[in-house]
């Protein structure tokens, strides 16, 4: 007679303490090791956390391949589209399509809206890698309205409201579009100056910027361990309390998209100026800064150095104009890309039963947000020195892939876990 525990028609075999941790932790091989296909749907970042780290991987990789003389085509427009539209982009894409629907307590996306979604994000991918770029504008124009009309849907079926720091994200996708739209307007008329980088402003930076004001003043509180600034006591109800809120975000949006207009126009230091205080003082009163307290747990010195990236890049690029583009790396591959990883770091181990494993010091974590820094340095430092500038651009480059295929090998094989707390 077999051993059991329990009694009656609750009894159950007794099973081996060991096996049952192994069949705890969630991994692979046991029963319900693996995550389901509704998982994947349910909680799209799934789905989109891997292509957009291959995407950012190609993106980069394309200059190499020319600077090695593999090729003569030049990679700028590519380069761009698929870190912005395709790197911060899938991140985004994978974080709202997951976060939304819960915050505001509706369904979460079906198998073909998920799907269909990621056909449109692959799409760009591949054709942004062929340099068809025209192309990449009208899948990345087509994912932004198909995203928008998911999340607005959800967000009046919702019985709880969404976090008023979420109208950013809205603002960021309507930047983006306009951006894309000048950007097609260019292949068919010819732009000014002042046009042609208001588009690159628009769709390049403001798009993620407004997304990490909106996202993260929600967000990064919560996960530097600060608390939160101020609490709606009422989520299904708009208090006086959030439409202020609500009004706040707006405000400060509106106000970044027009340093962006004068940037264009000539007026850069005013404009960088500017925007660096309205990001900062947007962060100031979303999050209560003054109980930051730097610690090497996890991701959570990546994302303060994320955070003050941010501000001191916009501040330099605006201010040394000359050097726009390579200071502006400051703001891109230091503040955006340490923010979207060490978020996308929270979210899947969050995702996965293995939250607790960032609560302490993480040396793969750390080595892969090193390598990342050192690429940053090197793609800067290379336009100061002109006679070394290519070896630093490989160097860079090189610095940088090999920190994200470590951050990659330590995080993106958790996505294939379940959420224990589903």
């Amino acid at each position: 007679m077999s051993e059991t525990t329990g009694t009656g028609l609750n009894a159950t075999p007794a099973q081996c303490p060991r096996r049952a941790k192994h069949a705890a932790s969630g991994a692979p091989g046991t029963t319900g090791g693996w995550v389901s296909f509704a998982d994947l749907h349910r909680e799209p970042f799934r789905l989109f956390f891997p292509f957009a780290t291959l995407a950012g991987l190609i993106g980069v990789g394309l200059w190499p391949v020319m600077l090695l003389g593999w090729t003569e085509n030049y990679p700028g427009p590519s380069h761009a589209r698929l870190m912005v539209q395709g790197f911060f982009g899938g991140f985004i894409l994978g974080f709202m399509g997951t976060a939304m629907p819960r915050l505001v307590g509706v369904s979460p996306f079906s198998a073909r809206e998920a799907f269909s979604l990621l056909a449109l994000f692959l799409g760009n991918i591949g054709v942004n890698a062929l340099g068809m770029n025209v192309a990449g504008d009208l899948f990345f124009a087509g994912e932004l309205v198909f995203l928008f009309s998911l999340l607005k849907r959800r967000c009046h079926a919702g019985r709880d409201l969404p976090p008023p720091s979420f109208v950013l994200v809205g603002l960021s996708f309507a930047s983006a579009l306009a951006g894309t739209a000048l950007h097609l307007a260019g292949r068919r008329w010819e732009l000014s100056q002042p046009f042609e980088l208001l588009a690159r402003l628009l769709s390049y930076h403001g798009f993620v910027l407004l997304a990490v004001m909106g996202a993260g003043g929600f967000l990064l509180p919560r996960f530097l361990g600060l608390g939160v600034r101020r609490k709606f006591p009422e989520p299904t109800v708009e208090t006086p309390e959030w439409k202020r809120a609500v009004r706040v975000a707006q405000s400060a949006g509106a106000a970044i998209l027009l340093t962006y207009l004068l940037e264009a126009i000539g007026w850069s230091r005013a404009a960088g100026a500017a925007r660096a205080l309205i990001v900062v003082g947007y962060l100031a009163y979303e999050m209560p800064l003054e109980r930051l307290r730097w610690n090497w747990h996890g991701v959570q010195w990546q994302l303060i150095v994320g955070l003050v990236c941010i501000p001191l890049g916009v501040f330099a690029a605006g201010w040394f104009s000359t050097m726009r583009l390579a200071l502006s790396h400051l703001e891109l591959m230091g503040g955006f890309a340490f923010i979207t990883t060490g978020v996308a770091t929270r979210v899947v181990f969050g995702h996965s039963g293995g939250r607790e494993k960032l609560e302490r010091f993480h040396p793969w974590l750390t080595a892969a947000a090193v390598l990342m820094i050192l690429g940053l340095a090197l793609r800067i430092s290379g336009d100061f020195i002109p006679g070394i500038q290519t070896m630093h651009y490989l160097y860079g480059a090189a610095c940088w892939m090999a920190g994200v295929v470590v951050w990659a090998a330590c995080v993106l094989p958790r996505v294939l876990r379940p959420d224990p707390e589903a």
